[in-house]
């Protein structure tokens, strides 16, 4: 009994001790969350010396052209997680010729299949098939943001490893904050048409104070999920708070 009321006390301090290092929003706590946000703990503090705020949108639907608009109308960056072979022409064209003007585009996935069970030389594959369909589509595969997004959020050793080897970043399937820009694996927050715009406000404010890296997440081609108000307002907010969003400076 005094061991299992140990253990219940160590997982509640390590509960507390990631929310409060890598704040979480809603109802997302997963494996994902817990085992970044441990590493993450582990890391330390911010050694970046101001807060700084990314925008990335999965999946390249016709739903891009509502985010590119978003973009242009709050002048930040936005980033686009693209699954390689799955694109309408039309998004591919514009996306491309978006890279040219400096959007950044991210690797999602050839066809987004899950990585979940496949090897080492199968996930190295997916990535070189996707920068193959990227070249052929007009992108500039030099340009590629240094950033790997595995499809469905999946997370294993030999999905680490890979993108590792490659000396990308991976963006994990954690609902959190991120100590800095600097960690291997970031977790992202997601804005849809259910999120509490005051729950955001105070996680961005606590962040800010930290000096912490915010990616927040849409998915403009689910139209179920994605609201063009709520994701401007959750980005006015961490503009006015003073976030810089020029995370290459």
């Amino acid at each position: 009994m005094k061991r299992l009321i140990l253990l219940l006390l160590f997982v509640l301090i390590i509960a507390i001790t990631i929310w409060w290092r890598a704040p979480i929003i809603g109802d997302g706590w997963n494996k994902q969350t817990m085992y970044v946000g441990l590493l993450d703990t582990w890391y330390g503090h911010s050694i970046d010396s101001k807060a700084y705020a990314m925008w990335i949108d999965d999946d390249s639907s016709m739903g891009v052209f509502k985010v590119k608009d978003i973009a242009d109308s709050l002048d930040i960056p936005v980033f686009f997680a693209v699954i390689a072979d799955k694109m309408e022409p039309i998004v591919a064209d514009s996306l491309a010729s978006w890279q040219r003007q400096g959007t950044g585009i991210i690797l999602h996935g050839l066809r987004h299949e899950r990585w979940l069970k496949w090897d080492k030389n199968q996930i190295e594959y997916d990535i070189r098939q996707s920068k193959q369909r990227l070249d052929e589509q007009g992108f500039d595969t030099t340009q590629i943001i240094k950033m790997i997004v595995p499809p469905h959020g999946c997370n294993t050793k030999a999905i680490r490893e890979v993108i590792n080897r490659h000396g990308y970043k991976m963006i994990s399937g954690a609902t959190l904050v991120n100590p800095d820009r600097h960690v291997f694996q970031l977790g992202r927050i997601s804005i849809n048409s259910n999120t509490n715009l005051d729950a955001m406000r105070v996680i961005l404010d606590k962040a800010y104070k930290r000096n912490a890296f915010v990616i927040f997440a849409t998915h403009s081609s689910i139209s179920a999920q994605f609201s063009v108000e709520k994701t401007q307002k959750v980005l006015r907010i961490a503009k006015d708070i003073g976030y810089s969003f020029d995370i290459n400076e």
